[in-house]
């Protein structure tokens, strides 16, 4: 207001008098917020032998070495972070607004959920383009 056009956007009222009571400072979450963060990779697993892809052929004895390469799913515990706009954020990784969660869309619109655009907020607007609610963090 006290600025070289202030008076263009304020009115001066008065002033204020007297004191209030100092409000508390906010709390930082502290709680414990996860979910299952699952990706797909190529690894190993066993086999009978003879099977398909197997390394071990018909006949052979069945060995803890008998293996084949097949895509493998990990679903690892990982924190639920505040949304960034540094990140890259692909289809159901999981980002969180106070204590409540959003989880990234599938394609094409995961395309969207690293745009601050479409940073997921308390209100509904465009970001629900980009992002889904998913619960919240305890």
């Amino acid at each position: 207001p006290a600025s070289q056009y202030g008076e263009l956007a304020w009115t001066l009222k008065g002033s204020c008098t007297g004191t209030i009571a100092p409000t508390t400072s906010p709390v930082a979450y502290t709680g414990t917020c996860e979910y299952d963060k699952c990706r797909t990779a190529e690894g190993t697993q066993a086999c009978t032998a003879g099977s398909t892809g197997c390394s071990c052929t018909a006949g052979q004895t069945q060995t803890a070495s008998c293996l084949r390469t097949a895509d493998v799913e990990t679903c690892p515990p990982t924190d639920v972070d505040l949304w960034n706009n540094g990140e890259s954020y692909a289809t159901d990784d999981v980002v969180r607004v106070g204590l409540k969660r959003f989880r990234c869309r599938e394609w094409p619109n995961f395309l969207w959920c690293s745009l601050s655009a479409y940073q997921p907020e308390l209100e509904d607007g465009i970001w629900t383009n980009a992002w889904t609610e998913d619960g919240v963090c305890t």
